[in-house]
């Protein structure tokens, strides 16, 4: 017999995916997840965090020794077109469609489900779990709960992602550029002057072949352009701004530095441009690695051998993750891991309901010890 209640578990990911959280506005999620846990946790905090909902903090057995954190966060982006299913909870043989369903409220309701099935043990390993605000924004409520001092003693933790059943043991870092592009206004109907979108145009392109000739690797992707429409005048101003993400073992001064130098480059640019990073309210994520021998990522695996019958495969997230920060900000080794689904961040997002079992299961088996 297992260690959880799947039917709770599923009514727990019903509610979540019923709750609308949109970044910023995860209030009702923030109560929710409040309400739900404080009858089985040790201790519960609201904290609050600028221009967002706020985390809700749960501890459980915390108490002279080193806890594990469990980490999720609560906040989706807005709903893109094309939804063919009920955005708000949608039930299919074994899948159930959402906003956030996948990303990442299905890794969140099994992480519940575990913390309430701990609760009722005499015994445990101490375990935190921190539901937090603006994950798809800037990373301010994990920024926040490691700023504050409030966790105890901790130094693994398994972060929610839509991994797929995926063990990431390591995250790609992140860089946003602007870079503002000065032409010359001249009227549309003459060649006189220096147009800042064409110049724009072939920033991008040059820009977007970097990580094929750098020996780098990573990604590089327009994020939005923008310029004043002068009607019968070409423009004069230009502002591009440009993601970069870069994988672990690089310094982030150095892809910084050969970012901007590659751009400065741009073949027959004719504008003068001025590049700065993109304003933030928390720092860029620098990118992180555990060995793959690494102690926490073995015992992850052993625990999913037994749990499930099969180790998880490894790899390294292509992206960024609150992770980043427990490893940088604070030592904590994370792993990132999540049940299966798909579309995450587009129409008809989707978590596997057994999956979402299986994940609560393996995590009740890692606090059980």
């Amino acid at each position: 017999m297992g260690l959880v209640d799947q039917e709770r578990t599923r009514n727990l990911l019903i509610d979540l995916v019923g709750i609308k959280s949109l970044r910023g506005r995860e209030g009702e999620a923030v109560y929710y997840i409040t309400d739900t846990l404080s009858r089985f946790a040790d201790k519960v905090v609201h904290q609050p965090v600028k221009d967002c909902a706020g985390n809700v903090v749960a501890f459980l057995n915390t108490k002279d020794q080193d806890n594990l954190l469990f980490l999720a966060h609560t906040d989706t982006f807005e709903i893109y077109s094309n939804w063919t299913k009920n955005p708000w909870g949608e039930l299919e043989d074994d899948k159930l469609y959402g906003l956030g369903a996948f990303d990442d409220k299905g890794m969140l309701a099994a992480m519940m489900e575990a913390f309430i099935a701990a609760s009722k043990w005499e015994k445990s390993r101490g375990v935190i779990l921190a539901a937090v605000c603006d994950a798809e924004g800037f990373s301010r409520g994990t920024y926040e709960l490691l700023k504050s001092g409030i966790l105890p003693r901790v130094s693994e933790a398994v972060v929610a992602g839509p991994t797929n059943k995926k063990l990431f043991r390591g995250a790609f870092g992140r860089f946003v550029f602007d870079v503002d592009i000065k032409g010359l206004a001249a009227p549309g109907t003459e060649e006189a002057g220096i147009n800042a979108v064409i110049e724009a145009a072939k920033i991008i392109l040059w820009a977007v072949d970097l990580p094929k000739v750098d020996g780098i690797g990573g990604s590089v992707a327009p994020l939005s352009i923008k310029s004043p429409e002068l009607v019968m005048a070409h423009p004069d101003r230009c502002l591009v701004r440009l993601d970069r993400h870069y994988p672990p073992g690089n310094d982030p001064g150095v892809i910084r530095k050969k970012f901007m130098d590659h751009l400065r480059k741009t073949p027959e640019l004719r504008a003068k441009i001025k590049i700065s990073l993109m304003k933030r309210p928390t720092p860029f994520m620098e990118p992180y690695e555990l060995p793959e021998n690494d102690e926490f990522v073995e015992r992850i695996q052993e625990v999913a051998e037994s749990v499930l019958g099969e180790r998880f495969e490894i790899d390294v997230y292509r992206t960024v993750s609150d992770a980043n920060y427990l490893y940088k900000m604070a030592g904590i080794k994370p792993i990132i891991l999540g049940p299966e689904g798909g579309n995450h961040h587009s129409a008809d997002e989707y978590v596997k309901l057994p999956s979402v079992y299986e994940m609560a299961e393996f995590l009740a088996h890692l606090l059980k010890g």
